[in-house]
C-alpha cells in the first residue's frame, strides 16, 4: 500500500496534526463550529481501523474492500446516535462532514463539502497528507536534486533547494 502516513501510529499522527491545524484555522475564523470540526477530524479516518488489517504489513479487509472507511464510520456514527437517542441536525451535518472529507467523487467522497466545517476538514486533510508525502520524498533527496515522482501528488517530482 502506498498512501500518506503509512507508518506505525501514522493515523494517530495524522489526526493530531489535523487537530493542531484546525485549532489555528478556527482561531482565524470565528464562525467555525469547532465542536463539529474537531469531531469530524477525530472520526474522519476511524473507519480505517476496520478497513485495514492492522498497523504493519497492512492489507484491505473484506469490509474495507466492499464498503470502505467512509461508509464504515458514517454507519457507526448513525448507530451511536441512535443508541444515545440523538436525532438532530448536528448528527446529519457530522455525517456529511465525514462523507465529504475526500472532497470529490473521484477521490472517494459520495458528496462534496457543502458546509464550512466539511470544506475546512477536507482542505486540512489534503494539506496534511500532501506535506507528509512531500517530506518523505524530500528526506531521501540530496540538495540541488529532484525527488522521485510521487504518485499521490499527481506524479510530480519535487526540487530540494541547496539552501535548506
Amino acid at each position: 500500500m502506498r498512501h500518506h502516513h503509512e507508518f506505525v501510529s501514522g493515523l494517530s499522527f495524522h489526526v493530531v496534526s489535523m487537530l493542531r491545524l484546525a485549532k489555528a484555522i478556527a482561531g482565524l475564523y470565528p464562525n467555525v463550529n469547532q465542536d463539529l470540526l474537531y469531531a469530524g477530524i477525530i472520526l474522519h479516518d476511524i473507519g480505517k481501523v476496520k478497513e485495514l488489517s492492522g498497523p504493519v504489513s497492512t492489507t484491505y479487509t473484506l469490509e474495507g474492500n466492499l464498503i470502505g472507511h467512509i461508509s464504515i464510520v458514517v454507519e457507526e456514527v448513525g448507530k451511536v446516535a441512535e443508541e444515545l437517542g440523538i436525532d438532530s441536525e448536528e448528527v446529519v451535518i457530522l455525517k456529511h462532514i465525514l462523507l465529504a472529507h475526500h472532497g470529490k467523487g473521484e477521490w472517494g467522497s459520495p458528496k462534496p463539502p457543502l458546509v464550512r466545517e466539511a470544506e475546512i476538514l477536507h482542505q486540512i486533510d489534503n494539506f496534511d497528507a500532501t506535506m507528509v508525502m512531500m517530506d518523505k520524498a524530500l528526506r531521501h533527496t540530496k540538495p540541488g536534486e529532484f525527488t522521485e515522482r510521487v504518485f499521490g501528488l499527481d506524479n510530480r517530482a519535487f526540487y530540494k533547494p541547496t539552501f535548506e
